[in-house]
């Protein structure tokens, strides 16, 4: 008989034991992958990495923290190379998330965001948001260089602009601080004149999870937006 029960109960506890280390991971971050796919409408489920610490909480439904990875995707008027969330400490209802077969959080999932802004998506930004003509623009290291033309004395030059890229009241910005016309660098007090009208601004306010954007720095052949997300809804959702 002892042997008989054995033979149940070890079993039993060899699955408790590594359940949090093995297969129920797995289904979590699936189904908070489906959900991200689904609310945002992308093409590619996102991945998705949870954390618990100790694994063994995880069947508490305690998780530590966490990260959803997205890929080349449209995030309302921005299109991203790659958009991450760190994930703050988070509850989900496990047992229920596996019986209905969606994500069941205790409450809406926040955290960290930085969203990776490609150059050519940089260009069409400035392009849509500037009150001149646009032909073409570098970002680097250093900041952001625009290519375009000035009028001096009613004779048109080609021009390289010179600026940050920037954040006003939840706006992405442009300012120009310098000014290179026919390959000359043109005088402060002349540049100021001549580059009133160039800069240029191009809302954020189209971001999904009212993502708030906190700053701005640029890097080789990109920007970055980074910021924060106070409410990653899972669970039911439309057509779910």
């Amino acid at each position: 008989m002892r042997s008989v029960v054995a033979a149940v109960l070890v079993p039993v506890f060899v699955v408790f034991l590594i359940g949090p280390y093995t297969f129920l991971p797995s289904l979590l971050e699936y189904a908070v992958a489906r959900d991200v796919k689904a609310r945002l409408g992308v093409e590619k489920q996102p991945d998705v990495e949870l954390k618990s610490d100790p694994p063994l909480r995880m069947l508490a439904g305690e998780f530590s923290g966490g990260r959803i990875v997205m890929k080349n995707t449209d995030l309302g008027n921005v299109t991203a190379t790659r958009a991450r969330i760190d994930l703050d400490p988070f509850d989900i209802d496990v047992w229920a998330t596996i019986r209905k077969g969606h994500v069941v959080d205790r409450d809406p999932l926040s955290g960290d965001v930085r969203v990776d802004v490609p150059e050519s998506e940089v260009s069409r930004l400035a392009k849509a948001g500037s009150e001149i003509p646009i032909q073409d623009l570098d970002v680097r290291e250093d900041g952001v260089v625009v290519r375009s033309e000035v009028s001096v004395l009613g004779t048109r030059f080609p021009a390289s602009i010179e600026g940050d890229p920037g954040l006003r009241d939840g706006e992405l910005i442009f300012e120009p601080q310098g000014l290179t016309a026919a390959g000359v660098q043109v005088p402060d007090e002349l540049a100021d004149r001549l580059l009133a009208g160039t800069s240029f601004e191009y809302p954020l306010d189209r971001l999904p999870y009212q993502t708030t954007i906190t700053s701005v720095e640029a890097e080789e052949g990109q920007i970055i937006l980074s910021g924060r997300v106070p409410s990653v809804p899972l669970g039911a959702y439309p057509g779910g």
